[in-house]
Formats: structure tokens, C-alpha cells, sequence
């Protein structure tokens, strides 16, 4: 048998959680007829003339005969139609409600299909690609009976013409059909994070149907109105146009690549079964577009010529784009060649207009990649892309563009380069100003489309004193990849700006095109995935060491490496969030008179201002990782390289604990100004909660269970469990001064009693809380809410650090009890000295701790 040549024969995916959740279900189901009934009913049935008459029959891929008065659908198919692959993609065209899906969207993932027939009906079956075996193996019988390829819907043959068979498809294309419908069941997933619920309803039969069919060589287009009558609190009509595309796949699949976690690309797991190995072996492949050279260019091309592909990436740009913004959306989506060219391609990106006549153009046809415009309230743009599951080959790609995202963008500008740049202290910017942000914002992506996953260990590679640098700055930008959620030079000071450093992120990233090169540039002599993998190996090797190269898997539900973060800059969070917070004082202090607009109210000052708070409780968030932080790093035996998780060192964690002590002390006295906060509606506490987020956050189970751990690995350079907390008892529980504490600091001590006595386990009224629910109120002060990349979330390495350990109830409880006992002794101490208000504070508190003690 040949080696690592496989004739893979597909199997049954085992499909993750999240990609259950994108399956839609029926809003109500009808029992579906048997295949038994169906081949009873189509006994004898041959009436092809009356199918025909008075319906409109295109010839395409196959024949398709569509009576729009009968509201019926018949497909009438060849033999050779029953030895091919296909792909059926589900995409909203247009829609009454936008709370689930926005024109252009797709509803469920596109499902690769084949069909099988006998004498009496056709059947549609569920082709997944997960599991594989060599055609050649002598287990390929086996698997062939424990991995068959399911029925997805039976149609049975109503018609015969000559050797075609004639099917209606009218019910599975015309009404609710489960495996298609636009009602989705509610993301488990989403719900962790509190997401809402999706839409849910009653089909209105009489109120849908299809409206339009086009048969092309290749395709087949499908266009269906579905009607729903809401349930629930929403209870109102809800109508979507749907768009179904079914087109047939290349005989000759796209090679594939493997996938490796230090690129980050989007993949697909597959599962080889061989009885040359001794366990079942998982395979990775990235997801990426078939680029290559015309056959008469190929010697060029491994001559090291730049050669056009024999198939360029085409995006069409919506006419809904004001044409103020369309060519800096065509600017942003070509600049990619730039990567390209270092594949060794020219010209593979284009950018084009929707056709201004061209009856054949659809936006909404599998055959065409758009740039589409949403016209909705999100603050959001994602740019998904769908495969061949056979072998990861990108066949199709969107961008959506909700209208609102140049809310978002405005925002992140004034906020976070207010304080440097004059031009952005206005509340609509300048063309040019807005232009820059765009241009950002549709590279990143259309790098999704592409392929490319976020990095967001990139800006990590910086350090902060070189965001200061006018020539490192206009050379680098803020990141080495526009694939991070690295935004604007927040680091930069005023001055800098006249002095040339740059504010923006880069056009493209020195990640973002080696990042290209390994995942497109072809590799002479490979004939399979398996005589690539040194050469792949080689290009990582040859960039090892040079932090702007490496790749930082997004972390999911919990933050632990805290240099793998969202909306960061450089590689010392401490620093840069001191710039940045002298930065965010300075648009507080001029707050209202740069938001200024004569007569108006104060609802965008409003808005700006909890930005601020926003970008605020950004900079703690990305210093509370240091504190038990774990730095992740992708390994191979053989490398020289030693471990896996490097735990952060006892300095970085004091002084990061010592600095967020000292934020929350002190953030009142200029991010809470009373002159601001009486001017909009809003009371002096509002921003109390950031204080109790901090103080969970030195006690959270997680971060003790991480110090505890790197303290007993390594004593010495990390940070000992028992060090860690009597430094932040003596640093939290400080002695009044002049018998006084201010209002912060007993606010702040408080906070820290209540979390003790919460967590010591003898308060009979204690809050329920996880140490996931305190990484995931971390991973929600931190994150952006731009979410492009969470369609993929299960298609890619991510950082899942739901379930991570964390201190037993018993042993927090121990020590919390220990600490509250401390804390106790220290007050009974200060009280003697204390006056006033703070000398009632000190005797609620010891009343509170020693009621719990006594319990």
C-alpha cells in the first residue's frame, strides 16, 4: 500500500457543540413521510408532460422545471448527476427582523451533499468529511458500514424522461424545512457569556413559497419567501427571503495543507483510520483559497518570477457603500497583495463593483464574493468564509459591513488618540480621518476571508517605548498583524504626533504577509500534506525567537496569558497603561467642551464619556492577568525549547498588584469629576463596581490556584502563594492616616472584606460564584465588541480556558478565614486611633467579621 496517498472515503463529522448550535430546527415540524411511503407513491408515476406543461424549464447543472402558479419545484436529474459533490448554501436575502440575521448573511453553514436513487425515490444524503480511510486499506469495508452517509430528505420520482428522473423538491426549497430554516435554536455558547435568545415562531404557510429559480452550468439559485408568526413577548409577523444555492464541487479536490498552531489559520480536524497506525490519527488542515499558477507559468514561478494565479480572488463592493467610502473599501481589500506577492503571486486580490447591468449577478450566489453593506444599529463587521469540507478550499467569502461600525470606529479614535490628535475632537470626522479607520477595519477583514485567524498575542511583540518612535511607528504601526484587536497608538503623548509618530495600526503587518507566504506559497516536488511539513516546519523555525512572528491563540471564557489579549499595546501592560490613562485624564479634563454641540443635549457627551470608562477598565483589565498568569507557548519535541507554560515572575505580579491597588484608590479623583457627572444625569458611585471587579479579582480561586502552582514549581523566581497574600493584606489593609480613611479607601477595604467573607464559606448568605464567572467578568471588561471572527470560533486554535483549575471550596475557605482573622486584629488596632466616620467604619467591619466568626 502507497504511503500518505489517500483516496479519502467520507464519514459522519463529529460535530462540536458550537457547530450544533448553528444547525437551525424547524418552528414547527411536520411528521416527514417514510421512505417506504414515498416508494409507494411513485409507483408508476410518469406524467412528465404534465410536470412540464405550463412551467418554466432552465437547463443548468440539471434541469429545473419551476411552476410559480402551483408554487411547485421539480428537479429533473441525469445519471451523471448521481456521481458528483455538492454544496448547498442557506443565505438570508432579506428579512423583516435583523435580530438573528442581516441581509446577506448566511443562516446555517453550506452542507456538502450527494445523492443516491433506486426505482422509486432519490435521496439527498449529509456527505461529512471527518472521518477518513485509504480507499486501498483492508479496513475500508468496515468503515464503509459504520460510516454511511445519512439521509438528509428523501424525494420520491414522480417523473421519468427518457433516463432522467424527475423529483419535486417544492416542500424541502418552499417551506420550513428543519436541516434550512431560518429559525435557529439559542447558542449554547452565547448564553455563557449572557447572549439572548433567538427568534422563535409559527410558520405561516399560506404566506410563504418560491419565488424564483435560475439554473446555471454549475448551479443551481433558489429564492423563497418564509413567513413566521412570533412567540413570546416579541409576538409579532416575521418574514425572511431566503436564498439557496446548490453547485456542484470539482472532481479534483484542492490539495490541502497541514495546520499548525504558531500560524493562525482556520481549519478543519479530520480523523484517519489505518491499520498501518496504532491509534486513530487527527489531522488538521487550513482553510485557504486554491491560488496557483497557470501550467504555462509554472516554471516561472518556482523560478521565483511573481505569476498571476490561474484564478483570482474577486470581491464585489455593495452600491449601498456611500461613494465617499467605496474606493477606500476597494484600497483596503487589495492591499493583500502585498502579502500575496510574497507567495510568489501578483494581482490575486481584485476588487470590483456590483455590475450596474448584469441580469446574471447575484450577490446572494455562492459563485460570488461580496462586500456588503448592513444597514442596522450593530457596531460590528465580520467576514466569514466557507470551504469544501473535503479539503478546506475557501470557495466562497462575505464581508458583512453593518452600518454602524463607524460608531465603533469614531469611538476607539477619539478615545483612544483624543488627547494627541485635534482632529478627532469633533463629532463627525473629517473624510480623511474616517478614511483610515475604514481602510483598518475592511483589512482585517478581509484577512478572515482569507483565512487568517485573530492574532492577539501580535502586539505583545512591541515594546512600549517604541509606540513613541516616529520611525518605528511609520514603519511597524501598532502591531505586527492587523489580524490583532490592536486599534489606535493609545501609548503616543501629545507631541508625538507633531513629531511624526504614527497613531494607526500598520496597512499590513510583517506577521500578516509571512503569515500569507506559509499558508499559499507553493512548495516544489510536494505531491501530498506529508512532503510538505518540513518545509512548513523550516519557515516557522527560520522566524524563531522574533516575537513579531509568532501567533497568539484568542482566549475563550477566561483570560490566563496575558499576553494574548484584546485592544492591548506593547509588551508591558503596567506602562502602557499608564500612558494611556494619562491620555484618557486629559479628555475627561476636556470632556465637555470637545463633544460641545450648541443646543443640543448631552447624550453623545454621555456616550463618549462611558467610552472612556470603557477604555479605562480596559487598561485594568489587561494588568489582572499578570496576577497567576500563565504564558502559553507552542512547543515541539526536538525544538530546544522548554516548557509549555512559563508562569509570570514574582516582580510583574507584586508590582501589578501594587499598581492595581493604587488605580482603585485613586481612580475617583479625575475618571468621577462631579462638574462632569451632574451634567449627565449620572451619580458619583457610577463607577464603583470597576473597584469591586479589582478587589474579586486578587482573591478569584483561579489566580490563587495559578500562584500557588508557579510558587511550588519554582519558589524563587515565582511568586509563593503564602508571599502573595500577606503582601496584599499589608498593601490592602493600610493604617489610617491621622486617624482617617478616606471614602476610597473604605469603600475599597469593604469591597475586600466582602469578598473574603463571601468566599470563606461560614457566610450563610453568600453569593454563588465560579471562578469562570470571575474570568469571564475579566474576559467582559477587556473585550472589544467587535466580534468578526466568533462564526469560526469552532474551526481554528483558540485558547479555551473554561474549566480551568482553580482553588478547592475548603482551601480558598481556609484561607480567606485566615486572612479575615488578620484583617480582624489590624482593625481592632487601628480603631484605637481612628475618629469620626472612620471609627464607625471600623466598628461595623469588626462587627461583621466577628458575627461571622461566631456562626
Amino acid at each position: 500500500m502507497k504511503k500518505n496517498i489517500y483516496k479519502p472515503i467520507y464519514g459522519l463529522l463529529l460535530i462540536s457543540l458550537l457547530t450544533l448550535s448553528l444547525q437551525p430546527v424547524a418552528a414547527k415540524k411536520k411528521k416527514a413521510p417514510s421512505i417506504a411511503a414515498l416508494a409507494k407513491d411513485s409507483l408508476g408515476s410518469n406524467d412528465y408532460g404534465k410536470i412540464v406543461k405550463d412551467g418554466k424549464k432552465k437547463t443548468g447543472m440539471f434541469t429545473v422545471i419551476f411552476k410559480a402558479k402551483d408554487n411547485k419545484l421539480y428537479f429533473e436529474m441525469p445519471d451523471s448527476a448521481f456521481q458528483k459533490m455538492y454544496m448547498l448554501a442557506n443565505r438570508v436575502a432579506s428579512t423583516s427582523n435583523t435580530r438573528d440575521f442581516v441581509a446577506g448573511q448566511m443562516a446555517t453553514r453550506p452542507m456538502l451533499l450527494n445523492f443516491t436513487k433506486d426505482e422509486r425515490a432519490v435521496y439527498m444524503h449529509l456527505v461529512q468529511a471527518a472521518n477518513q480511510v485509504d480507499a486501498q486499506d483492508p479496513i475500508a469495508s468496515s468503515f464503509g458500514k459504520n460510516f454511511i452517509n445519512p439521509i438528509l430528505k428523501a424525494f420520491k420520482i414522480v417523473a421519468h424522461n427518457g433516463k432522467n428522473v424527475v423529483i419535486d423538491v417544492s416542500s424541502f426549497f418552499g417551506s420550513n424545512e428543519t436541516s434550512i430554516s431560518p429559525i435557529k435554536p439559542d447558542n449554547p455558547i452565547a448564553k455563557l457569556f449572557g447572549g439572548s435568545g433567538s427568534l422563535k415562531g409559527t410558520f405561516v404557510s399560506d404566506a410563504s413559497g418560491i419565488n424564483e429559480v435560475k439554473a446555471f452550468e454549475k448551479n443551481i439559485e433558489i429564492k423563497t419567501t418564509l413567513s413566521f408568526t412570533l412567540t413570546g413577548i416579541l409576538s409579532s409577523p416575521y418574514s425572511v427571503k431566503m436564498h439557496r444555492s446548490l453547485f456542484v464541487l470539482p472532481d479534483n479536490p484542492m490539495s490541502m495543507r497541514y495546520q499548525d498552531n504558531r500560524v493562525g489559520y482556520f481549519s478543519a480536524l479530520k480523523n484517519l483510520f489505518s491499520s498501518d497506525k496504532d491509534r486513530v490519527e487527527q489531522r488538521v488542515f487550513i482553510n485557504r483559497w486554491r491560488v496557483e499558477p497557470k501550467a504555462e507559468d509554472m516554471a516561472k514561478y518556482f523560478s521565483g518570477q511573481l505569476v498571476e494565479p490561474k484564478k483570482k480572488i474577486v470581491f464585489y463592493v455593495d452600491s449601498a457603500f456611500p461613494t465617499k467610502w467605496r474606493q477606500t473599501i476597494k484600497d483596503g481589500i487589495e492591499v493583500w497583495n502585498q502579502a500575496f506577492e510574497a507567495a510568489g503571486f501578483k494581482n490575486v486580490v481584485e476588487a470590483r463593483d456590483y455590475p450596474a447591468n448584469d441580469s446574471v449577478f447575484d450577490p446572494d450566489d455562492m459563485r460570488y464574493n461580496c462586500f456588503k453593506y448592513a444597514t442596522t444599529a450593530t457596531p460590528n463587521a465580520m467576514g466569514p468564509s466557507y470551504t469544501d469540507p473535503r479539503t478546506g478550499e475557501i470557495l466562497c467569502a462575505d464581508v458583512i459591513w453593518y452600518h454602524n461600525i463607524v460608531s465603533l470606529l469614531h469611538n476607539w479614535r477619539f478615545i483612544q488618540t483624543g488627547a494627541v490628535d485635534k482632529r478627532v475632537r469633533k463629532p463627525v470626522f473629517d473624510d480623511d480621518v474616517m478614511k483610515e479607520s475604514i481602510k483598518y477595519a475592511a483589512s482585517h477583514e478581509i484577512g478572515h476571508t482569507l483565512g487568517l485567524m485573530h492574532n492577539m498575542g501580535a502586539s505583545y511583540a512591541y515594546p512600549v517605548d517604541s509606540l513613541r518612535s516616529p520611525s518605528f511607528t511609520q514603519k511597524y504601526g501598532t502591531t505586527p498583524s492587523i489580524m490583532d484587536y490592536a486599534r489606535n497608538n493609545y501609548v503616543a503623548q501629545p507631541g508625538d504626533l507633531e513629531r511624526g509618530v504614527s497613531l494607526l495600526p500598520p496597512t499590513l503587518g510583517v506577521y500578516d504577509i509571512y503569515a500569507i507566504n506559509w499558508g499559499y506559497r507553493l512548495i516544489k516536488d510536494a505531491r501530498t500534506p506529508d512532503d510538505e511539513k518540513a518545509t512548513l516546519n523550516q519557515w516557522i523555525t527560520d522566524k524563531s525567537g522574533d516575537p513579531m512572528y509568532e501567533f497568539g491563540a484568542q482566549q475563550v471564557m477566561g483570560i490566563i496569558d496575558p499576553t494574548d489579549l484584546t485592544e492591548d499595546l506593547g509588551n508591558d501592560h503596567i506602562k502602557a497603561g499608564n500612558l494611556g490613562i494619562s491620555n484618557l485624564k486629559i479628555l475627561v479634563k476636556n470632556l465637555l467642551d470637545w463633544t460641545m454641540e450648541k443646543g443640543e443635549r448631552y447624550d453623545h457627551t454621555e456616550t463618549i464619556y462611558k467610552e472612556v470608562t470603557r477604555q479605562y477598565t480596559r487598561y485594568i483589565g489587561h494588568v489582572i492577568p499578570y496576577l497567576g498568569g500563565i504564558e502559553f507557548r507552542e512547543i515541539r519535541q526536538g525544538d530546544g525549547k522548554s516548557v509549555a507554560r512559563a508562569y509570570i515572575g514574582k516582580d510583574k505580579q507584586k508590582a501589578s498588584m501594587q499598581w492595581l491597588l493604587n488605580q482603585a484608590r485613586n481612580y475617583d479623583t479625575w475618571l468621577s469629576p462631579a462638574s462632569l457627572l451632574n451634567k449627565l444625569e449620572l451619580d458619583m458611585n457610577t463607577n464603583d463596581k470597576l473597584r469591586s471587579t479589582i478587589v474579586s479579582s486578587l482573591f478569584s480561586g483561579g489566580i490563587l490556584y495559578r500562584i500557588k502552582e508557579g510558587g511550588m514549581i519554582d519558589p524563587v523566581r515565582n511568586y509563593p502563594l503564602d508571599t502573595y497574600l500577606a503582601d496584599l493584606t499589608n498593601a490592602l489593609f493600610i493604617s489610617p492616616v491621622a486617624g482617617k480613611l478616606s471614602e476610597a479607601e473604605q469603600k475599597l477595604q469593604g469591597a475586600a472584606i466582602a469578598v473574603m467573607m463571601n468566599a470563606s464559606g461560614l457566610n450563610k448568605n453568600e453569593v454563588k460564584k465560579t471562578s469562570l464567572s470571575d474570568e469571564n467578568e475579566l474576559q467582559q471588561i477587556t473585550d472589544s465588541p467587535l466580534c468578526c471572527g466568533y462564526q469560526h470560533a469552532d474551526t481554528g486554535f483558540t485558547r479555551i480556558n473554561m474549566g480551568a483549575s482553580a482553588l478547592s471550596k475548603s482551601e480558598l475557605g481556609a484561607i480567606m478565614l485566615g486572612r479575615l482573622q488578620r484583617v480582624l486584629a489590624k482593625y481592632k488596632a487601628y480603631r484605637a486611633t481612628a475618629t469620626g466616620s472612620t471609627r464607625d467604619y471600623y466598628n461595623y467591619q469588626i462587627f461583621l467579621i466577628e458575627r461571622l466568626l461566631s456562626n
